[in-house]
C-alpha cells in the first residue's frame, strides 16, 4: 500500500491520475524499471493512465523489438500436442465446394449410422422406383432438409440421400414423436418405418450420437483453467473480476494450475455488430490487444496459455477460423512468447486427455431451433452442447452463421474428446454426456444492452477449473 501511495504522488506531481488497474501494474515493478517508466510516461497524452497506456512503455524499456516470422500453428509445445487444427484454409466460393462439404458431412455421419444398424439402408431412389414395396418395413438414412408440424401435430420431414428425397411422417402420440420434435434441420437420421404410397410412416429413428464406450479414460498432471469472452475493450469488460482472477492465479491457491485455455472473444473487436462503437471503451482493436497483453503479462510464466479466436476477433467470421493474424497476435507474443495460438475449432492433447476447443457460435442456432432449450441458463447450455455430440457436429444447423466449404468438414466431431470447451453464449454450464465433460466458460463481460435484449442472464466471473488427473471440475467465482 505504501508503494502505491508513493507512485500515486509521483504521478500527481507530473499531472497524471491513474486507474486502479494501471496502479497495480506499476506497483509490481522494481525500483529500476519504475524509474525508467516514469521517464517515459510524460509522453502519454492523457490525464488518466490506463493499463493499455503502460504496455508500450514497458516494451520500450524492457525488450528490443523483434522481427517475427508469420506465426505457424505448432504440432507440439512441450507437453501439449495439437491433435487437430484446420490448416491451409481458403476457398474459391464455387457451388461445387458447398456441395462437397455437405457430402463430406453426410458420408461420415451415414457411416456411423450404418455401423449401428442391423440392416442395410435402402437408397431412396430405389425405394421410390419399386412398386412392390408398399407396406414393407424398411430403413433409410437421410439428411433432414425440411421439417413441418401440421394441424394434427404430426411431424413431416423431408429426408434426402445421394439418390433422392422422401417424406417421413411422425404421428402425434407415437413413441418417437417427442424426440422427432427436437431434431433440427440438417441432422442425419437413420429412420425405420413403413413405406406407403411414396411416404415413410416412422416407427423409430436414431441420430449418429456417441457410443458410451468410445471415450477411454484419460489423465494428465496439473489443472487447466477454462475461460472465454473477456471482451477486453468493451465498456462492460469487468476488470475488477478479471483482476481478482489474475490475483488468484498468482496465489498459492492456484499453484497447481498448469494451463489457461482462452476459448475466443479475448477482445471485443470493432464493427462486429451495428452501433458497437457506443459500447466500446477502446475503439482501436490494436489497443484492445495492448490491453489484453497487459493482463496476460501478469499471469505466472509457468502457466501455459492457449488461445483460439471467436466471432469478435479480427479474423474471418466463417468457420473454421484461422489463427489470429500476426499483426495483432504479436502484441500478445511480446509479453508471452510461449503463447499457443490455434484456429477455431482445434483439438489438443495433454497427457491422455483430449480437449476439443470451439468458440460456440452455433449455440445461437441450436437454442433457436431445438424446442425446450429456452430460456438460456446453465442447464440448457449443457443440453445444447449435448446436441452437438448427439449430431456429431459442432455446427449441426447449416446456414445460421458463416461456414466455409473447405476441402474437409473441420467441424465434424470425428474424434471424441474427454472435454468439450465452448463459450460465446455468456452463460456458464458444466455437465457430462456419455463420458465427455462439457464446459461452457461464461464471460468476464457484464450485461450489455444487446445481451439484455435477448433476455440472457450472464454469468460473470465463474471460472471452471479442471483437475486433469481425474477430470473433476470446480467452479471458482470471481464476480
Amino acid at each position: 500500500m505504501a508503494q502505491q501511495v508513493k507512485i500515486l504522488k509521483k504521478l500527481l506531481v507530473k499531472g497524471f491520475n491513474v486507474s486502479p488497474e494501471a496502479l497495480e501494474i506499476l506497483s509490481s515493478l522494481d525500483e529500476g524499471r519504475l524509474d525508467h517508466v516514469f521517464e517515459l510516461i510524460s509522453k502519454v497524452d492523457k490525464a488518466v493512465i490506463e493499463p493499455q497506456d503502460l504496455l508500450p512503455l514497458l516494451k520500450k524499456e524492457t525488450r528490443p523489438q523483434i522481427e517475427r516470422k508469420p506465426y505457424e500453428i505448432p504440432t507440439r509445445v512441450d507437453d501439449i500436442v495439437v491433435l487437430k487444427a484446420p490448416r491451409e484454409l481458403g476457398v474459391k466460393g464455387t457451388v461445387d465446394e458447398f456441395i462437397n462439404i455437405i457430402r463430406d458431412r453426410f458420408e461420415f455421419l451415414k457411416s456411423i449410422l450404418i455401423r449401428k444398424s442391423s440392416v442395410d439402408p435402402i437408397p431412396i431412389a430405389d425405394l421410390k422406383a419399386s412398386t412392390r414395396r408398399n407396406g414393407d418395413n424398411i430403413l433409410i438414412i437421410g439428411m433432414v432438409m425440411e421439417k413441418r408440424v401440421f394441424r394434427d401435430f404430426s411431424i413431416r420431414m423431408s429426408l434426402d440421400d445421394e439418390t433422392g428425397s422422401i417424406p417421413v411422417i411422425f404421428k402425434k402420440g407415437s413413441r418417437y414423436w417427442d424426440r422427432a420434435d427436437k431434431v433440427p434441420i440438417d441432422s442425419v437420421l437413420a429412420v425405420k418405418g413403413t413405406f406407403i404410397n411414396g411416404r415413410i410412416y416412422a416407427e423409430s429413428f436414431r441420430v449418429p450420437d456417441l457410443d458410451g464406450n468410445l471415450v477411454k479414460p484419460g489423465s494428465a498432471e496439473g489443472k487447466a483453467v477454462l475461460i472465454s469472452d473477456t471482451h477486453m475493450g468493451s465498456r462492460y469488460f469487468n476488470e475488477k473480476s478479471f483482476n481478482m482472477f489474475i490475483k488468484w492465479l498468482n496465489s498459492d491457491l492456484a499453484s497447481d494450475v498448469s494451463y489457461l485455455i482462452i476459448c475466443g472473444d479475448l477482445v471485443d473487436g470493432v464493427g462486429v455488430y451495428p452501433n458497437q462503437e457506443d459500447e466500446l471503451r477502446i475503439a482501436d482493436v490494436y489497443k484492445q490487444f495492448n490491453l489484453a497483453a497487459s493482463f496476460l503479462e501478469r499471469i505466472p510464466k509457468d502457466i501455459k496459455i492457449l488461445y483460439i479466436p471467436g466471432n469478435h476477433e479480427p479474423v474471418r467470421q466463417a468457420e473454421p477460423q484461422p489463427v489470429i493474424p500476426s499483426e495483432y497476435l504479436d502484441e500478445l507474443l511480446e509479453v508471452r512468447p510461449d503463447l499457443v495460438s490455434l484456429p477455431n475449432p482445434s483439438m489438443i492433447g495433454i497427457g491422455d486427455v483430449k480437449i476439443l476447443l470451439y468458440h460456440g457460435r452455433s449455440l445461437n442456432a441450436i437454442f433457436k431451433h431445438i424446442p425446450g432449450l429456452q430460456p438460456i441458463r446453465p442447464e440448457t447450455v449443457v443440453e445444447a452442447m449435448i446436441w452437438m455430440l448427439r449430431l456429431r457436429h459442432l455446427a449441426p444447423i447449416y446456414g445460421e452463421h458463416p461456414l466455409s466449404p473447405e476441402e474437409k468438414d473441420w467441424l465434424l466431431i470425428d474424434d471424441i474428446p474427454h472435454i468439450l470447451h465452448t463459450g460465446h453464449i455468456h452463460v456458464y454450464g458444466v455437465g457430462k454426456y456419455k463420458g465427455v465433460n462439457l464446459v461452457n466458460s461464461g464471460t468476464f463481460e457484464n450485461e450489455t444492452p444487446y445481451i439484455k435484449s435477448l433476455g440472457i442472464e450472464v454469468t460473470v466471473g465463474k471460472v471452471p477449473v479442471v483437475n486433469l488427473k481425474n477430470l473433476e471440475i470446480e467452479i471458482k467465482n470471481f464476480a
